[in-house]
């Protein structure tokens, strides 16, 4: 039992890094659309969302290099606890300050649910041994 536990906090780990850097991408990805360039043209700024974009790259960096690399626990740990945070933070903003039961209620719930799982996974991985 006690070797299943560094397998699934291993997987874990590296399934919340590889979500991180591919939701970084996207988001810089969107930016360099045609939509976007034109929104841009409109005089949209999406300075925020390049910034997140960005800090979600290094976050999945961060979660996928700790588990190959020889960092120590407690910067792994840090580091993986402002992760954790920012994530919270960022939960709040979208979700509750902004976009409370938008665009139905269920939408809403399904989209706050897989938050939640993401929030709680970062909680166990960032848990110290």
């Amino acid at each position: 039992m006690q070797t299943q536990k560094p397998i699934s906090i291993f997987l874990l780990r590296i399934s919340l890094g590889i979500f991180f850097l591919v939701l970084g991408i996207q988001g810089l990805s969107i930016h360099t659309s045609k939509t976007a360039e034109l929104l841009r043209w409109l005089g949209r700024n999406d300075a925020l969302n390049i910034v997140i974009s960005v800090v979600q790259i290094l976050a999945g960096a961060v979660l996928c290099i700790g588990v190959f690399l020889p960092i120590g626990s407690t910067v792994s740990w840090f580091l993986t606890l402002g992760i954790l945070v920012l994530w919270g933070i960022y939960m709040v903003m979208t979700l509750f300050l902004k976009d409370f039961l938008k665009p139905d209620t269920l939408s809403w719930l399904y989209k706050t649910s897989w938050s939640f799982i993401i929030l709680t996974s970062l909680w166990l991985v960032s848990g110290r041994e």
